[in-house]
């Protein structure tokens, strides 16, 4: 997995972003920008959860913890009747394993479906 300095870039750099404008958002120098993405130094706390907030992902993705790049808002996120996405998580996670492959199934079928459907459209 990347490291704080990589991940760091390559957020900055999806964002056609020069260091230089990184480093005015959060009211640093440029060199620190550069010392944060050639690892010489890492942010402080705050830092860290300004550049977080700022990318709209956790700390635990900017330091390489986790894969994801989900924004912390997401799981508060209505997505099925008054279900958060969080929520949603909680009642998977507490499901037998079989019932999660079922699922899992079911999600994949209702993928390909949805893929299929497109498919189609734009051939008309």
């Amino acid at each position: 997995m990347a490291d704080f300095g990589e991940i760091l870039a390559e957020l900055r750099q999806e964002r056609k972003m020069t260091q230089k404008d990184l480093a005015k958002e959060m009211f640093v120098t440029v060199g620190t920008i550069s010392n944060y993405e050639n690892g010489v130094h890492y942010p402080d706390i705050e830092k860290l959860v300004s550049l977080a907030d700022f990318f709209h992902v956790t700390t635990d993705y900017l330091l390489g913890r986790c894969k994801l790049d989900l924004s912390p808002d997401v799981f508060n996120e209505i997505i099925i009747g008054e279900k958060s996405v969080g929520h949603v998580i909680e009642d998977m996670r507490s499901m037998t394993s079989s019932r999660k492959q079922a699922l899992a199934i079911l999600l994949d079928d209702m993928k390909l479906g949805t893929m299929v459907k497109q498919y189609n459209k734009e051939r008309l």
